[in-house]
């Protein structure tokens, strides 16, 4: 373990050092910091301006040192106004642990806590199970145990125990004859209230947390709706009442917001003169053949059909949103092909079609997300991929850098030509052309990409 986790200026200062086990072994094991520092260790994640966890090696067990270099003001003054009161970050993660596990929930158990000047130190043994993101990922998760984690986690906090980091990573889950058995870490900025009410902010925090650890893997909305109203109505929140939560949320998939009633009509019918002028764009870098079969994910309103059938292609639309489905329909884009697909889980075997278009679609996707996207267009296209995106060297990727910068949210994302030739490389396939639409003053840039030779099958 590295050195760094005890700054030279903190040798001097004494070390106070609290054991909680009543397991002999583990007492002599970790009798202070020092002789925790003895064994193997090795981060247990990416370590933050004020945090950093190592997962140490200790006689065939499992164990994780937190060690906070300091606890800021505002915690220091929600751990002295609020149960269970702590005097640091390590302190109140031992005494809501303790909070839990009184109540019969699951939480890492307490091996040692300690402080030295500013910096705080907790030490656990391994929870058991394995995270819930970790069980989606590996596609181990089923619908019972989302019904079990969502109901789970509402009737914590309707017991008062508060829990704002909760999430797919930290909720973890095992196996236990039929049933999922639950537990939860990562307890530091939790707190004891009375049960009843759960405050709107907390269950908005908690929505926000669990939709971004779940935001690159293969979750639609409908699910993520499913698990949002089983955890309110678990704490407490129905009908009106949990819809009051939802509202100001930001929709959990791009498509998601087409679903609201009149959306997916006026996106539609917005701004046709740059409608046009983006097709001549897309003509540019089209490397499609007459005959070929091509997927238009997410299809929208249907806006590319009529370019793509002119062209002599077989078009298939998805998209993850059913209102722009009926809206393309109406429309007459073309029905005989149209599937609800999500870009991040295609519903499509390998190489299923010739071709895939992702327009206007990628800068909306955060980077672990829109590298899912990516390879499974790759993984559908048989022959190329054209995707457009946004450039971050731009007068529009400037202003909106700016209104971040003041506090604003960041809703699009903007990547380099060259990134986007390294996601595809990774999946076989090189660039064939690309085009800019007033490159460095309007940000969006569109890129083709064949199967390299040889690949082909």
């Amino acid at each position: 373990m590295r050195q760094a986790d005890s700054p030279s200026r903190l040798r001097a200062v004494p070390l106070r050092w609290q054991l909680w086990t009543d397991d002999e072994r583990e007492r002599r094991a970790f009798a202070d910091l020092p002789a925790v520092r003895r064994w193997p260790a090795e981060p247990a994640g990416p370590p933050n301006r004020l945090r950093q966890v190592w997962r140490l090696s200790c006689d065939g067990g499992t164990y994780f040192l937190k060690c906070f270099a300091a606890t800021q003001w505002k915690n220091r003054l929600a751990f002295a106004l609020t149960a269970p009161r702590a005097a640091d970050d390590a302190d109140r993660e031992r005494r809501v642990t303790a909070a839990l596990r009184a109540a019969g929930c699951e939480a890492p158990r307490p091996i040692a806590t300690g402080r030295q000047g500013r910096a705080s130190f907790y030490l656990c043994a391994e929870l058991p199970g394995t995270p819930c993101r970790d069980l989606l990922a590996q596609g181990a998760a089923d619908e019972p145990l989302w019904r079990a984690v969502a109901a789970h986690c509402g009737v914590l906090l309707q017991r008062g125990l508060w829990l704002p980091d909760l999430s797919a990573e930290h909720v973890f889950a095992r196996r236990d004859g039929g049933a999922w058995r639950l537990g939860v870490l990562d307890l530091h900025n939790g707190r004891v209230a009375a049960a009843g009410p759960v405050p709107t902010r907390l269950l908005r925090r908690v929505l926000r947390r669990f939709r971004r650890s779940v935001h690159d893997l293969p979750v639609g909305w409908p699910r993520a709706l499913r698990f949002a109203l089983r955890l309110l109505r678990a704490a407490g929140r129905r009908g009106e009442a949990a819809r009051a939560v939802l509202a100001p949320l930001p929709p959990f998939a791009t498509a998601a917001r087409y679903q609201r009633p009149g959306k997916s009509g006026a996106y539609a019918d917005r701004n046709p003169r740059r409608d046009a002028r983006e097709r001549r764009l897309l003509a540019r870098v089209w490397p499609g053949r007459r005959g070929e079969t091509v997927l238009d994910l997410p299809c929208g309103a249907g806006r590319l059909h009529g370019w793509l059938t002119g062209l002599g292609h077989a078009v298939v639309q998805a998209d993850g949103a059913v209102a722009m489905l009926r809206e393309a329909r109406a429309r007459g884009a073309g029905a005989e092909r149209a599937v609800l697909a999500d870009a991040l889980s295609m519903p499509f075997a390998d190489r299923a079609v010739d071709g895939v278009v992702m327009f206007r679609f990628l800068h909306h996707l955060a980077p672990a997300a829109r590298t899912r996207a990516i390879a499974e267009a790759c993984r559908t296209a048989r022959r190329f991929v054209t995707v457009s995106f946004f450039h971050p060297c731009s007068a529009h990727h400037l202003q909106r850098w700016l209104r971040a910068a003041r506090g604003g949210r960041t809703t699009r994302f903007a990547l380099t030509l060259g990134a986007l030739r390294a996601e595809f490389a990774r999946h076989g396939f090189t660039p064939t052309a690309h085009a800019a639409d007033l490159p460095f003053a309007r940000d969006l840039w569109l890129a083709s990409f064949e199967r390299a030779t040889g690949t082909v099958r």
